[in-house]
């Protein structure tokens, strides 16, 4: 084709392979090609195409009416310009006519594609635009422009099945906007889509045009519309100076609203970051400004659960990108940014302001305020962008729930127990995190006031470091970290309590003693979830406690047992146990100082048998903690130290730690009391059967003062109606048998200030033999012994 315009071939030589018959007319103006037939990449075209060369009155021009089954349109616009002329230049003037049963350009096919359209030094046509595709998806368009005056108007119409299918004429233009859009999902029920541009004089300026132009997009899953306006120079539009057009001022005005909260995140590309929930939102958002500078933003979106708010200036075409920005969230839900599910309340109705500035790849985050769950968060973040992120910052609370952070940091948070971790705060970013939080909760309703430590990461594990604390007048330090292995997360922990006081450390319904507690323990564990964490959870530690008084040990319990057995009240082990129970709440153990060890395997904490020693009586504590179960279970044996035969009580309290179910074991206490009364029983017989004065009643227990109040009588129970009949723990009454007759006539008279007893039945005067009558002692009667206690503590010697 060179040769028919009279330029060289080697500099001009068409770079694709070209079979063209035809009548050709050659003259000293131009050539013309009639009944063409042409194959241009494998596609058959059929016309005409006249081309004239510039000359002194007029332009250069092609003329090209086209009809092909199959063309490439790439390759069928090189070659329009290898016949206009030169790489780079178009013709003064064209005409075009297109009608192409299957078109292909940038890889995206039309089907068909039907064309007119002309352009001059004064003016550019459109007569008409029809594309149409296999899908459904259809194009009217048609528009027409004066270079001289600078007006004109454009108008192009689309329509689809689906907003899918309507999506896929928006590959080739911007491949991005078109992936957003389909992830939206697929809407039901047609899609359409009107392009309008207007070019009108601006009465007030002449040398200015205002331009305006819109997209309005309407579809069962997402309506908008976008109007684009600008105030461009004449001579800029008159000779298509596109570096002085993008100096213009323009201006941006967008309304987006979506009945699916989420389709509209999606689109914005928020969806990673906040959550709407079930109903329509709403976007509004501008920017003004001069194109290719400095712009001032304005945007603003609603919906079910969701309200923010931002404004201020950026500038997207500079070198490094930047943008300063304030931020007002009133409420959202930013439970996809921490990987948490729908349902999961702990980022929800989270509001926020900040003043967030970009530079490049750093975006900081200043004076950040946000309230989470009616306490407040102030601090700074910077993040440096990138493939791993890198984050440096310090943010201060009023409340840290200490388990539900931890937690979060894990990927537990918003999943179930028995479900794979998430991603949680431990990959994806460098750096370190100091906080600090006037009130940390821990589980089970204890409080460290205040509480700081520092989260760090080097992109794959999570250190929480430096954690410390104030607890009952005393102090916290604790570090964990978390790596990734093989088999899970593979957790270290340890912890140390120093001089704390021991009421202020609980959880749930269990208290520590009160006095002054310490504590180390370390903990290991490794998982996939959070309940293999909590099952193969295993480590050690020790207890220390000074000065502590155990509650619901009252060692005066044996003071009242005692005192009711021996004054007749506690006729059985019935009673013996009410009177027991009522009197071990109202007091405490003290013990001056004491070492609980205590050991953690596959999620159990156990403590094993530790004795506790107090004033005259010690108590052996042990029991232990199933943390999947949620059950606990305590045993402890109080019994005096200060006595033969070691009565002991026996308490056992097992269940949840919000309701141990208690009881009390009597047995052992029962066995002793009974043991004591046969003694003395035994020995006040033998005192009279000897003619001896009764011995004394025993002595009662009189525990070392320890500063508590002695119990008055009245705090004993009332004893519960009983039948008549003999008092189990008392030897029965003595059978009445006829003694020998003594040689005196009258039984010694009790000494003084000894107790009575019951007088013995009248003497028999029976008179002597002759002679020296030898005194013999009365018969000894037989005892008769109440029933053996089970188990009777062995008798000292």
């Amino acid at each position: 084709m060179t040769w028919l315009q009279g330029r060289g071939e080697i500099a001009y030589r068409s770079q694709r392979p070209l079979r063209l018959r035809g009548d050709v007319t050659v003259a000293p103006e131009g050539f013309a090609i009639d009944a063409m037939k042409a194959d241009i990449e494998g596609g058959t075209v059929e016309g005409r195409v006249v081309v004239s060369h510039r000359q002194a009155i007029h332009g250069s021009r092609v003329d090209a009416e086209l009809k092909a089954e199959r063309l490439d349109l790439d390759a069928a616009t090189a070659f329009a310009r290898s016949l206009a002329g030169p790489q780079g230049e178009w013709p003064d003037e064209a005409r075009l006519s297109l009608d192409i049963g299957r078109a292909t350009s940038a890889g995206q096919e039309l089907s068909p594609l039907l064309a007119r359209l002309a352009y001059s030094p004064t003016k550019i046509s459109l007569e008409q635009l029809k594309i149409g595709q296999l899908e459904g998806v259809t194009l009217d368009g048609a528009g027409n422009f004066d270079r001289v005056n600078a007006t004109g108007w454009f108008a192009l119409n689309s329509s689809a099945a689906s907003l899918s299918r309507l999506t896929s004429l928006i590959v080739p233009f911007s491949p991005a906007l078109a992936a957003r859009l389909n992830a939206m999902g697929a809407g039901p029920g047609p899609a359409r889509l009107k392009l309008a541009l207007d070019l009108t004089r601006n009465a007030g300026q002449s040398d200015r045009v205002q331009a305006r132009a819109t997209a309005d997009l309407d579809s069962a899953l997402l309506k908008g519309v976008t109007t684009i306006t600008a105030r461009p120079a004449v001579a800029a539009i008159q000779g298509i100076d596109l570096t002085a057009l993008r100096s213009s001022d323009v201006g941006i005005e967008s309304k987006l609203s979506s009945e699916q909260g989420r389709a509209l995140l999606v689109l914005l590309g928020l969806d990673r970051t906040v959550a709407a929930g079930d109903g329509p939102a709403q976007f509004e958002g501008g920017a003004a400004g001069a194109w290719g500078g400095p712009l001032r933003l304005k945007a603003k979106i609603s919906g079910t659960g969701l309200e923010a708010e931002a404004e201020g200036s950026a500038e997207p075409w500079a070198q490094e990108a930047k943008a300063s920005l304030s931020l007002k969230v009133r409420r959202a839900d930013f439970g996809p940014l921490l990987d948490l599910k729908p349902a999961d309340t702990l980022a929800q109705n989270i509001g926020l302001s900040s003043r967030v500035q970009l530079a490049g790849n750093r975006l900081t985050f200043d004076d950040l305020d946000s309230s989470l769950g009616g306490s407040r968060l102030r601090g700074g973040l910077a993040v440096t962008l990138g493939e791993e992120k890198e984050i440096e910052g310090e943010i201060g609370t009023d409340q840290l729930a200490l388990a539900p952070a931890f937690a979060l940091a894990l990927g537990a948070a918003g999943h179930d127990a028995a479900e794979p971790l998430g991603t949680g705060l431990a990959k994806g970013w460098r750096g370190r995190i100091a906080f600090q939080a006037l009130r940390g909760l821990l589980p089970g309703g204890s409080e460290l006031r205040p509480v700081s430590g520092v989260v760090k990461s080097d992109g794959h594990s999570l250190t929480f470091d430096a954690i410390k604390g104030k607890i009952g007048g005393g102090d916290v330090t604790a570090s964990m970290d978390a790596k990734p292995g093989a088999n899970g997360i593979a957790l270290n922990a340890s912890v140390q309590l120093s001089d704390v006081d021991g009421t202020a450390l609980r959880y749930r319904n269990l208290a520590m003693p009160a006095g002054r507690a310490s504590m180390q323990m370390t903990l290991t564990s490794q998982g996939r979830s959070a309940s293999a964490l909590a099952g193969a959870l295993s480590g050690s530690g020790t207890l220390t406690l000074e000065a502590a008084r155990i509650s619901g040990l009252d060692p005066r319990a044996f003071e009242v047992a005692v005192r009711a057995n021996d004054s007749g009240q506690a006729k059985d082990d019935v009673r013996l146990k009410q009177i027991v129970e009522a009197t071990l709440p109202a007091g405490a153990l003290a013990v001056p100082s004491a070492q609980i060890p205590f050991t953690v395997r596959d999620g159990r904490l156990r403590v094993g048998a530790t004795t506790l020693d107090g004033n005259g009586v010690k108590a052996i504590v042990s029991g232990g903690y199933d943390i999947a179960a949620d059950q606990a279970d305590i045993r402890a044996a109080l019994s005096l130290t200060m006595t033969t035969g070691r009565p002991e009580i026996q308490l056992l309290a097992v269940g949840t730690p919000d309701a141990l179910s208690r009881s009390v074991d009597v047995a052992p206490l029962s066995s002793w009391l009974a043991v004591r009364a046969i003694d003395h029983e035994t020995r006040r017989l033998d005192a009279i059967e000897r003619g001896e004065p009764p011995p004394p009643a025993p002595p009662p227990i009189v525990l070392p003062a320890d500063g508590q109040a002695p119990l008055p009588e009245a705090a004993l129970p009332p004893a519960p109606a009983t039948t008549k009949g003999r008092e189990p723990r008392r030897p029965p009454a003595k059978k009445a048998v006829a003694p020998r007759p003594p040689v005196v006539n009258a039984p010694p008279a009790p000494v003084a200030g000894q107790p009575q007893v019951a007088p013995l039945p009248p003497p028999i005067d029976v008179r002597p033999a002759p002679g020296t009558a030898k005194q013999k002692p009365p018969p000894r009667p037989p005892l008769a012994l109440t029933p053996q206690v089970a188990n009777p503590p062995p008798r000292s010697n």
